[in-house]
């Protein structure tokens, strides 16, 4: 007599087999994020990645590296973040104004942004990057954040816990009317920031790009 297969063994191996492939697909490699800066000491010291969001408020360290003496540094945004430090992808963080026609999908994602970095040791107050398209932005920026050009860009790190679809547009947290176009992946990803005039009105667009434009690095001063 052949032996009767158990259904319910196979499917629960079915479901083992996908969950482990899974699994696989959503482990996150580290990013490695590297440059050079402004070092004014010429001593070796700390580089930090700080974590920010769409409403453009940092929140605190989510990475460390060295940074060498002639301001040299790489170092890895961890593969996978979890805790507080993600905040939710919401439409009243992302716009100050409108955003009726915001999609967001789905909106239960949560995420965390860095675009700069904090470089110090114990001899010097810090040195500020970040990935801007110039050192006149940077100044311009730290002076008024809303200072901004139709030949700027800005670049972000971009973390989301599940992939995320952001469509649409609003007037976002720096005032600006702003499109998004944003096709994240779970894990790291890349946005760029990029502004245009239209009619003697300066707009910006949000969207996810295989890599940084190539006038952005990072661009750094003495705070």
């Amino acid at each position: 007599m052949r032996p009767k297969r158990n259904g319910l063994g196979l499917k629960r191996l079915a479901l083992l087999t996908v969950a482990a492939c899974l699994g696989t697909a959503v482990a996150q490699r580290p990013v490695t994020v590297s440059g050079t800066i402004t070092n004014p000491t010429a001593k070796s010291g700390t580089i930090v990645a700080w974590a920010g969001y769409f409403d453009m408020s940092p929140t605190g360290a989510i990475a460390f590296g060295e940074v060498t003496a002639d301001g040299n540094f790489s170092f890895d945004l961890p593969g996978q973040i979890r805790g507080d430090v993600l905040h939710p992808v919401e439409a009243k963080n992302i716009c100050q104004a409108g955003g009726q026609d915001l999609v967001m999908e789905p909106r239960s994602t949560t995420h965390v942004l860095v675009n700069t970095l904090m470089a110090f040791d114990t001899s010097s107050t810090p040195v500020l990057a970040t990935l801007a398209s110039s050192q006149d932005l940077l100044q311009r920026l730290s002076n008024d954040k809303a200072d901004v050009g139709a030949a700027d860009a800005l670049g972000y790190y971009f973390y989301v816990d599940r992939a995320i679809r952001i469509r649409g547009s609003c007037v976002s947290a720096d005032g600006l009317s702003v499109t998004y176009d944003v096709n994240a992946a779970v894990g790291w990803n890349l946005l760029a920031y990029t502004f245009e005039e239209q009619g003697g009105v300066l707009t910006g667009k949000i969207a996810t790009v295989r890599s940084f434009p190539p006038q952005l690095g990072w661009v750094s001063s003495v705070e």
